[in-house]
């Protein structure tokens, strides 16, 4: 490649390593695969790159008007009486789905650090509320951090302890779905070691590390025939079964914050499989969901002070 000037390209001139190096940096998926078309050289590095961030901007079929993430909400939302319904129905997800995170990063083969940005949040909560989540994965659900609330400047009623259970139960399905969506981009990128699925409205965080994903690769994702019980609801199989879990909440009916924020009802989840190790502790999950700084870190600090309620679940 050369200047129009008839000068010689140094950019050309770069070694492969500085090369990635820069495709790392840029990191951009869509961006990535435009640049394979180059040159030569593009085209052939362009898959190497192993730091990627894939913004989704549909991971279902122009055919299907909703996603199988709404239906699953809608369904749920409309039993909320009944607070766990009976029975939920919901379209399965296709094997291979034309715009889904697998299809995209086809030729990608190197991919060690992987973030991938939905277009949208999964919940559709009412007017006023919050709600973040942050799930660590392997085979199944290792742990699960919610913290939801309502504004006091926005809502005229506060949430009780019964809505915080209908926040952590659609957090963890929320969870357990996005966890179901990465499962081909797992058994397919054998050298991936770190993945993150947010969203752009910062709404909820699926992580998986290295050994969450050695473990998925051993073992696969937990269905429900591994955790069926004669107490157990039926869910569809487009998400992953959440096992058995001990749920540790904290709730305030009123919250105000050294910022002005006055929250209302808010609840302080810790989710974990029932025959988990202690370790880390609550704190330590918490710290490493919100950080140390903050709204949620403020509100998380002030509600690990309250009482706490101990609750258990088996699968679903």
């Amino acid at each position: 490649m050369a200047c129009g000037s008839g000068q010689p390209d140094f950019f050309d001139s770069l070694p492969d390593p500085i090369f990635l190096l820069i495709l790392n940096r840029v990191s951009d998926v869509k961006t990535l695969l435009r640049c394979r078309s180059l040159s030569r050289r593009f085209n052939s590095l362009v898959p190497q790159a192993d730091s990627l961030l894939l913004r989704v901007d549909r991971v279902i079929s122009a055919s299907d008007a909703v996603s199988f993430i709404s239906t699953l909400f809608h369904s749920l939302l409309a039993s909320f009486q009944h607070l766990i319904p009976s029975a939920l129905s919901g379209k399965p997800l296709p094997p291979r789905l034309p715009n889904s995170p697998s299809q995209i990063l086809l030729g990608f083969d190197a991919i060690r650090s992987l973030r991938i940005e939905l277009p949208s949040a999964d919940l559709r909560l009412e007017k006023g509320a919050s709600i973040k989540w942050v799930a660590r994965f392997g085979k199944t659900l290792q742990s699960c951090v919610i913290l939801a609330f309502r504004n006091a400047a926005e809502s005229g009623c506060s949430g009780g302890l019964k809505m915080g259970v209908i926040w952590t139960i659609t957090a963890l399905i929320a969870a357990s779905a996005r966890h179901y969506m990465v499962g081909d981009v797992v058994s397919e990128q054998p050298f991936l070691s770190n993945l993150i699925v947010d969203d752009r409205e910062n709404e909820g965080t699926l992580i998986m590390d290295e050994a969450g994903l050695r473990e998925y690769r051993e073992y696969g994702a937990e269905t429900p025939e591994e955790t069926a019980d004669h107490d157990s609801v039926w869910w569809p199989s487009n998400r992953t079964t959440v096992p058995a879990v001990g749920i540790s909440m904290r709730h305030e009916a009123k919250t105000e914050l050294p910022g002005g924020l006055t929250m209302e009802g808010a609840t302080l989840v810790v989710v974990r499989p029932r025959n988990a190790a202690e370790e880390p502790d609550e704190a330590a999950l918490i710290a490493a969901a919100f950080g140390s700084h903050g709204v949620y870190a403020e509100a998380a600090a002030r509600l690990l002070k309250c009482r706490c309620y101990v609750l258990e679940t088996n699968s679903f």
